[in-house]
């Protein structure tokens, strides 16, 4: 049996080196996607030039989602069937109950109301202070967790919150000019700084509700991303018929050059990478690829955009980095009262170790992916 074992564990440690590899690449990817899009969506707004509008870029990041998941959603049946069969199991999983696609109605507002006012906010926010600001989508998440879902904090997390909210407002403060608001190249910093607070009050909201909406439901996760982000493309017409006298003048595809098609192109992928991230990587991992991600754009910021980096800036920045990992490392309480299976057993404990732990940590990670599927 020795000659048998060796292979076994020569297998298992190429396993481990193989999913090793597979949690760098995912992090790095996503370290890139967040910094490339901060950064090309400021320049997009900044840069010199024809300006589109940011209404016609929302709905096409949509449609780009819509026709990606689409794709992964007909392929998700591995059976030798013919195309045609699977377009139409296809077409009944997206239209099949009605009432199951219509509770997507809300979330899927609420990441286009989201969507367009994170363009707003580049548009008077440097990248990095866009990012750190940003961060406050925790804040909103956990609030509406702990309401909707019934979720608890634990001690630290609360903590982290204390710091998240210091570090935001020392960010935001120290960004600010004391005399006006108005800064001299136009960009309305106070504006900026309500739209990312708008923004993460949706992204949170949307984010919760997504979470119940999959809680009750037994179809794939790429089939809500279709139904979402159809109806993400019928809302997202809204914006685009109030810009309507623009459009109809200047065209739908007015001001795009490889720029603002770099931007929906990361914005569709950010979305869609979640599900890589959440796979390969924990939430502590995750934390400090984002803080990575924010230090690159505070560092190219600084050289491209003329940032204006004080030992404020930098300390609300570090409180936000602190906050990011520790609510990050501590996962979400279990209830305190144990649950007994059917031989009496308790399954799990109050502090989140054993399989009620494993249970609380999933439903965490679930909670995240549905977050970001639509989020950027």
């Amino acid at each position: 049996s020795t000659p048998r074992t060796a292979p076994a564990t020569h297998r298992m440690a190429g396993d481990a080196s193989g999913g090793d590899g597979k949690r760098v690449m995912a992090l790095v990817v996503l370290v890139v996607q967040n910094s490339m899009l901060a950064l090309t969506m400021r320049y997009s707004r900044m840069m010199e030039g024809d300006k589109y509008l940011a209404s016609t870029a929302v709905v096409m990041c949509e449609v780009l989602k819509w026709t990606i998941s689409c794709f992964m959603c007909i392929n998700e049946d591995k059976s030798d069937i013919g195309f045609m069969t699977k377009f139409r199991m296809f077409q009944s999983k997206i239209m099949g109950d009605p009432k199951d696609f219509a509770k997507l109605a809300i979330p899927s507002a609420l990441y286009t109301i989201q969507n367009n006012l994170a363009y707003y906010a580049v548009s008077n926010l440097p990248a990095a202070t866009y990012q750190l600001l940003y961060q406050a989508k925790i804040l909103t998440t956990a609030m509406f967790s702990v309401f909707l879902l019934g979720r608890k904090l634990s001690q630290w997390q609360w903590i982290s919150l204390v710091f998240l909210v210091a570090g935001v407002g020392m960010v935001q403060t120290s960004s600010m000019k004391a005399s006006s608001t108005e800064s001299a190249d136009g960009q309305n910093e106070l504006l900026g700084f309500f739209s990312v607070l708008a923004a993460c009050c949706s992204s949170g909201l949307a984010g919760v509700y997504f979470e119940m909406v999959l809680k009750g439901s037994k179809v794939s996760l790429w089939v809500k991303n279709v139904q979402m982000s159809t109806i993400g493309i019928m809302l997202g017409l809204l914006p685009v018929y109030k810009d309507r006298e623009q459009v109809m003048e200047k065209g739908f595809f007015f001001g795009y050059n490889n720029v603002v098609i770099t931007v929906v192109l990361l914005q569709a992928a950010g979305g869609l990478l979640v599900a890589l991230v959440v796979k390969y990587a924990d939430n502590i991992q995750k934390g400090f690829a984002t803080s990575i991600s924010i230090l690159i754009s505070g560092v190219v910021s600084y050289f491209m955009f003329n940032l204006v980096v004080n030992q404020q800036w930098l300390m609300g920045a570090c409180c936000v980095f602190y906050a990011v990992y520790l609510y990050s490392s501590n996962p979400l309480q279990a209830s305190n009262k144990p649950q007994a299976n059917s031989n009496g057993k308790t399954n799990g404990k109050g502090n989140g170790d054993g399989a009620g732990g494993e249970t609380i940590r999933s439903r965490e990670k679930s909670g995240e992916n549905s977050n970001t599927q639509h989020d950027k």
